[in-house]
């Protein structure tokens, strides 16, 4: 039995218990877990299931990026995840035990490259979701669902098999590369699958090179044996925990559609292949380490396929894709978990808005339109790099590995009014850069600007001097923002650096900074990064969505500018 109450769709169970919910998200991996824990934290009613009866260990995906961990941040759990993972300080080649390309990551991002095992990622992100009141319901499969009036009436399978029916006003696939939600919708993931099979093994590797760098060791091949390439990650556990891949010789592998894709991060629903032994992983890495290795403690194994794949389309009514449902890719650069849980973090902001029936009539379909774009760029790009790879040409990684260059300029729901050009520093649809030191009077700690940003909230700032006249009109367009989206909002101008303060590590007034304003927080561009970052000239105002990303930016303060901003996203402006 489904009804309506307050806006949220109610679930009837077997028992006649009714709890309200607003999105259901099927599929508890990483992508799922962290939609639904934006969700919850934004006011949004959850129910997450997954047809899993429990979390598996296999380290399927490994990287996490630097704008994931700006994600994972925001949320508050950048710091367990790096407690958990390895840095990846270097890659470094071999081609036949020579030594090839080298390069350093050096540490001057706002986060490096992390490796973290999935189940690792799944950790700390279930943990998030319990201290926001959420949880999985494991062994809950999705039968069906059809689309009402006003909502979704989903079909599910609980661990005893009995069937009960969920209500939600809107749905979110996060269930993997076989996703059941796309199935029922009938769309196409268009793409192939490559015609080798590739062996991945966990395992401790006892060597002398030393840690935390990725290892690539090319092979030219002998009489009775092509050349290839095995890679070798640093995993945590122990000091000598690496992910072993390379191409399964002299074997056609399973047919298509019989081993797990790389991404799926779930079985197939046919028989896979069974995982190699430890003394089959020796006998086919051993030869292609350098002379000495030694293999052992097997921790898993398996044979997978790997995938090129894209849906047709992100979303349809009041359904969505995210994640590997959507998207499947080489797991060169580490990009496609990551890519997934951007996916979640660009759609949770809409659905809130949504769910306070403040949305504009396009902004969920905003979600469609910028993230297939990122979707088929990381396809098309990380499958050009496989092909490299397999030839033994594969390019170091660069930025386009840390995913802060994604942004969504010439997004129908962002806007520039005269700052953002075709060649600006930064324009509307960008990420928004992280500054600092910044300082407020009578605190001692400087702090970062992404530290204001984010959290559920739509930021506002602008580049002007407490004493400028110009404040008076910004606290009328904070005023505006909180009538037009709610509570969910913030403000603050940023002060420029003061000559002769120095970079403003002392005690704020002490530094040279005026006291806070009464309508309008302060904050002193200490060191002059802030303007550095975002080019700044006196009067620039920005508006920054919830996922991090510029919505609006205006060289001067504007209601009427910010006015028409608001109409991409939020339908309660006049």
């Amino acid at each position: 039995m489904v009804s309506e109450t307050k806006g949220a769709t109610r679930v009837t169970s077997a028992t006649g218990s009714t709890t309200p919910v607003d999105v259901l998200i099927v599929g508890a991996g990483p992508v799922g877990l962290l939609l639904a824990t934006e969700l919850l934290r934004d006011g949004v009613s959850v129910a997450l299931i997954d047809r899993m009866t429990q979390r598996s260990f296999f380290c399927k995906a490994l990287g996490i990026t630097a704008r994931t961990l700006e994600i994972f941040d925001d949320l508050g759990i950048a710091q367990d995840a790096i407690d958990a993972g390895v840095w990846l300080n270097g890659l470094s080649s071999f081609t036949d035990g020579v030594p090839g390309q080298s390069m350093d990551i050096p540490p001057v991002l706002p986060f490096g490259s992390l490796m973290l095992a999935q189940h690792g990622t799944e950790g700390v992100l279930e943990a998030c979701l319990r201290r926001h009141g959420g949880a999985v319901s494991y062994g809950s499969t999705l039968i069906g669902f059809t689309e009402t009036g006003n909502g979704i009436s989903a079909q599910v399978a609980g661990p005893d098999q009995a069937v009960r029916t969920i209500g939600c006003r809107w749905l979110v696939g996060c269930d993997g590369a076989h996703s059941k939600v796309r199935s029922v919708l009938g769309l196409d993931f268009e793409g192939g699958q490559y015609p080798q099979a590739f062996v991945l093994a966990d395992l401790e590797v006892d060597w002398n090179l030393p840690r935390g760098r990725l290892y690539r060791f090319n092979h030219s091949g002998t009489a009775d044996r092509a050349g290839t390439t095995l890679v070798a990650v640093p995993v945590a556990g122990s000091q000598q925990r690496y992910r072993l891949s390379t191409v399964l010789p002299d074997e056609p592998g399973p047919a298509d559609g019989t081993a797990p894709d790389v991404a799926a991060g779930a079985t197939t629903g046919t028989e896979a292949p069974a995982p190699p032994s430890l003394d089959r992983i020796t006998a086919l890495m051993a030869p292609l380490l350098p002379a000495g290795t030694k293999l052992s403690s097997l921790h898993w194994s398996s044979v997978y396929r790997v995938s090129h794949r894209i849906v047709s389309h992100y979303a349809r009514g009041r359904v969505f894709l995210a994640g590997d449902a959507a998207h499947l890719h080489p797991p060169i650069g580490g990009l496609g978990m990551n890519t997934g849980l951007q996916d979640a973090h660009n759609l949770a902001w809409k659905l809130a808005l949504a769910k306070r029936g403040l949305a504009a009539p396009g902004l969920l379909d905003s979600y469609a339109a910028e993230r297939r774009a990122v979707g088929l760029d990381v396809v098309e790009n990380t499958s050009r790099a496989l092909n490299e790879s397999l030839m033994q040409r594969a390019p170091m990684p660069g930025m386009r590995e840390t995913q802060l260059l994604v942004g969504y300029r010439g997004s129908a729901i962002v806007r520039d009014d005269g700052a953002g050009t075709a060649d600006a520093l930064l324009a509307a649809g960008d990420r928004v850069p992280d500054a600092g030191p910044l300082r407020r009077a009578y605190v001692e700690q400087s702090f970062r600007l992404h530290e204001r940003l984010g959290r559920g909230r739509h930021v506002l700032f602008a580049y002007l001097d407490a004493a400028d006249a110009r404040v008076d009109a910004f606290v009328e367009m904070l005023a505006l923002l909180r009538a037009t989206v709610g509570e969910a909002t913030s403000g603050f101008i940023v002060a420029p650096q003061r000559t002769g303060t120095g970079t403003g590590t002392g005690t704020g007034v002490g530094a040279g900074a005026e006291a806070d304003r009464e309508d309008v927080p302060v904050l002193h561009d200490a060191a002059g990064a802030f303007a550095a970052a975002f080019g700044a000239a006196p009067g620039m105002t920005w508006l920054t969505r919830p996922d991090g990303y510029l919505g609006w930016c205006c060289e001067v303060p504007s209601i009427a500018g910010l006015w028409a901003a608001l109409r991409l996203i939020a339908m309660a402006v006049g």
